[in-house]
Parts: structure tokens; C-alpha cells; sequence
């Protein structure tokens, strides 16, 4: 276990991204079922599915009493995944409305309980090995971003390809040395480019974006007041309601009113500024998840 800043304020605190209407995994591996189901509760490697996977890693890195899971009302698969592992807290969305509902939500009910804390955010459906060496490179992130207080930290993959399916970084300058980790500045966002732009970002020596940061909770909240001030002010009358009668009825008018956004698109491409990126190393990464079949009985698994 990661040891953690003292337990007054300025905690680490993780977040599983668990509320994902991707399907396909789970028919993938068992051929014939009846009901699809999200494609990271499907099992994977061994016994656990990439949500298990998921979880038992950041758990490692903060206390599960700091780890927030969020899922949507109709991921039944969850609970019975989250079993005994028992993380401090979950959260149910109303209903699907993108990444950037995701995070701001789990971020709404941390920042409610200590605001100075650090967050690491973690995606459910990815594949990254070997694990034990992930933790170390989060570990980096997550001290880089106790030090620019003010930025977001991004893990970055070293492509294999120019593949149009995955969101893509290109770096600029250095910002903070770890050892033989280079924190840099980031001049760009490419999110899911059309094949030409992929190419040129490939050429360009811009890397892959796996959807992990980490960052201070108030660094998050002003990208967002910056980015997205009126979706903002819903989870600020949200962080008013916290503990009352009214909680309930304020997130679910909320989630009515708000539109479907993604965390990398929408928020991340327009304010750069406000990031770093670390380059992984020693990792195989893949954000895994369509299905593709080549020939009659045979499925084989392409990136998402």
C-alpha cells in the first residue's frame, strides 16, 4: 500500500469510472449469452473482470475507504463485483450522460469531504500489464500532481499505430523530472481524429491518451468552472444539497437538464493549458471492446 498524506485534509483519493454503456466483451469471451452486458464487467484475465481489475488496482494506491466507484442505475453486475471489496463509497447516476458526468459527480461528493485532496481517476474497461509496474507510474502522476497544484495529470501509452479509435496528446515542453520521468507540458488534444489527422499525429510523435489523471480536487473544479461554467454550476447547487432532503431530487433534476459530454472532448481539447502528461514506461496499454468477426465461429477483439 501507497502510503498517504495525514488523514485531516489533503488525502488521496481515487475514482473507478464504472458508468459505461459500451458493449460487447462479455459476448466476446462467452460466445451464446443472452443478455450482453458492459463490456468491463465481462471476465478477462483469469477470474476478475477489467472492473475488478480496475478497482483492486487503485485500491492499492488509497485507502478503499477513499475509493469512489460510479455506476449507472442499470449496471446490476456491479454490486455483485464489488463484493466484499467494499470501497468507501458508490455512487449510482440516474442515467448515462458521458465521461465528463462521471467524473464532476464523484468529484462533487470528495470535494464536499476535503477539498485540499489529490484525486486519481481511473477508467474500468482498459487492459494495462503488467500491473505491479502500473502502480509505480501512477504513483509518479500522482506526486506530480501534488507539486503543479494547479494542472492535471494525464498517463500517456506509446502508440503502435496510427489508430483513429483513441484520443491522442502531443507533448511540449518539460515541466518536472521524477527519476527517469519527464512531466511535460501538453500543446494538444486529439480526441478519436479522422484517419489523416491520425497519421499525422502518429508522425508527429503525439502518444496515445488512456483517460487516467490524476490531479488536485480544485484543480479539476476550475477546469471545469472554465470549460463548462454552466454544467459546473448544476454540481455546485448539487455540493449545496449534499446531506439534505433535497439530495435526491437535486440529482435527478440535474441529470435531466444536463447534456451528454465527454471528459476528453469537451473539456480536456479546449484547455491544454491546464494539463501535463508522463509517457508510461515498461507497460503494454489497450482500451479494449469492439467486436470483430473475420470469419464464421471465429471473434477476435479490436480496440474501442
Amino acid at each position: 500500500m501507497v502510503r498517504e498524506p495525514g488523514e485531516s485534509s489533503g488525502r488521496r483519493w481515487s475514482i473507478v469510472l464504472a458508468s459505461h454503456d459500451g458493449l460487447g466483451m462479455q459476448s466476446a469471451i462467452r460466445p451464446g449469452l443472452e443478455r450482453r452486458v458492459p463490456k468491463e464487467y465481462g471476465r478477462f484475465l483469469g477470474s476478475r473482470s477489467k472492473f475488478q481489475h480496475a478497482l483492486d488496482r487503485t485500491m492499492q494506491v488509497t485507502s478503499p475507504t477513499r475509493t469512489v466507484v460510479i455506476v449507472d442505475r442499470g449496471h446490476h453486475e456491479a454490486w455483485a463485483q464489488i463484493g466484499a471489496r467494499d470501497p468507501g463509497m458508490v455512487l449510482v447516476q440516474p442515467r448515462h450522460l458521458g465521461t465528463a458526468s462521471e467524473v464532476f459527480l464523484s468529484l462533487t461528493y470528495i470535494r464536499a469531504r476535503d477539498p485540499e485532496g489529490t484525486v486519481l481517476i481511473s477508467p474500468s474497461d482498459h487492459i494495462l500489464l503488467p500491473e505491479e509496474r502500473f502502480l509505480r507510474e501512477v504513483l509518479y502522476a500522482v506526486r506530480a500532481a501534488e507539486q503543479l497544484t494547479t494542472k492535471l495529470v494525464l498517463l500517456a501509452s506509446r502508440p503502435e499505430g496510427p489508430q483513429a479509435e483513441y484520443g491522442w496528446i502531443l507533448p511540449d515542453h518539460q515541466l518536472l523530472r521524477f527519476g527517469s520521468r519527464t512531466i511535460r507540458a501538453v500543446k494538444t488534444f486529439i480526441e478519436r481524429p479522422e484517419p489523416p489527422l491520425a497519421q499525422l499525429a502518429y508522425a508527429s510523435g503525439a502518444l496515445w491518451n488512456t483517460g487516467i489523471m490524476a490531479g488536485k480536487v480544485e484543480a479539476f473544479w476550475n477546469v471545469g468552472r472554465k470549460v463548462l461554467p454552466n454544467v459546473m454550476a448544476l454540481f455546485e447547487r448539487l455540493t449545496e444539497a449534499i446531506d439534505t432532503r433535497k439530495e435526491a431530487e437535486v440529482l435527478r433534476t440535474m441529470y435531466e437538464r444536463m447534456p451528454c459530454l465527454s471528459f476528453s472532448r469537451d473539456l480536456l481539447e479546449h484547455a491544454p493549458g491546464e494539463t501535463a502528461m508522463m509517457e508510461m514506461s515498461g507497460l503494454w496499454w489497450s482500451d479494449w471492446g469492439k467486436i470483430r468477426t473475420d470469419s464464421p465461429g471465429v471473434e477476435s477483439v479490436v480496440p474501442w
